[in-house]
């Protein structure tokens, strides 16, 4: 009866121990929490600035749910280039340490490759660390060790923020006027071709429309002065209320009983295809192949 009765006490024991490791965890420890770079909200950030040596500077503005680029020229912007720049006020960096001004030329942070505003917060772009892929970056005093491809968004090229898509997919397109070919949206959706041609099936007509809406570039580059050999006219329908619609041009937008017009021109199409988009004053270069795949509307 006592053997039992200590038996069963040893078991409680035991079981009490295991529920003090349980909860305790003896042996393991919490890693603290990494606070990011900046206490900027993404959200709250609707202006972005970089300054270059020798380059012009940059300007970013958030306008609704989309940006733009405000100077050196006005254009959309690229928006993964913008969310690079936009992440790196949360980057979570643990490597971090106060250097007087006097040996900031140590990490190449006396005459920053780059500089970031994001709104009202600087901050500085340096040399890379001699073993790290990673960059010196001093913000409110701190030089921090920051990622590659932050310093990469911030020291990319001019043409490496204009937006390579064509035109807003959130448009609604109503009609394509290109060399030789129109299309013309009728009330119940389908599309009305001249010249017709009834080989072609609704599916073929559709995707033609959509290769239009998805285009996007290899590469964007101001305009050379090329001379244009075609042109192109597209109608979007007016944006609806309430449907967050993104007009198509840098500009005024249309009113809700105005269509928006954007007017492109050809200026290659055998070993490239480039289209000019007038109101950005940018090329738009794509594969040699893109020119059958958005000039010519052919049955499968």
């Amino acid at each position: 009866m006592i053997r039992r009765w200590l038996l069963n006490l040893g078991l409680a024991a035991l079981i009490a121990v295991l529920a003090l490791v349980v909860v305790f965890k003896p042996g393991t420890h919490k890693t603290p929490a990494i606070p990011p770079l900046t206490d900027l909200s993404i959200n709250r950030i609707d202006h972005i600035r970089l300054q270059r040596p020798g380059q012009p500077e940059i300007d970013f503005e958030r306008s609704s749910s989309r940006w733009v680029m405000t100077a050196p020229r006005k254009a959309r912007a690229n928006s993964f280039r913008i969310n690079e720049l936009l992440h790196l006020a949360v980057a979570k960096i643990a490597t971090h340490f106060a250097a007087p001004a006097a040996d900031l030329g140590r990490y190449g942070l006396d005459k920053p490759r780059a500089e970031v505003w994001l709104n009202d917060e600087q901050i500085s772009f340096g040399e890379p660390h001699p073993l790290d892929p990673d960059y010196y970056a001093l913000y409110r005093g701190q030089v921090y060790l920051v990622p590659d491809h932050y310093n990469n968004a911030a020291t990319a090229p001019l043409s490496g923020f204009f937006s390579t898509r064509l035109i807003n997919i959130r448009s609604r397109l109503i009609s394509l006027r290109l060399p030789g070919l129109t299309l013309t949206r009728k009330p119940d959706g389908s599309w009305q071709v001249i010249p017709p041609n009834k080989k072609l099936s609704t599916d073929r007509v559709n995707k033609f429309v959509d290769d239009w809406r998805y285009a996007e570039a290899l590469s964007v580059r101001p305009y050379s002065g090329k001379p244009v050999i075609g042109h192109i006219r597209i109608a979007f329908a007016p944006p609806a209320t309430g449907a967050g619609h993104q007009t198509v041009a840098i500009g005024k937008p249309p009113s809700r009983d105005q269509n928006a017009e954007l007017n492109l021109g050809i200026l290659e199409r055998k070993s490239e295809l480039i289209l000019y988009r007038k109101d950005e004053d940018l090329e738009y270069h794509f594969p040699a192949d893109m020119a059958a795949q958005l000039l010519e509307l052919k049955p499968h």
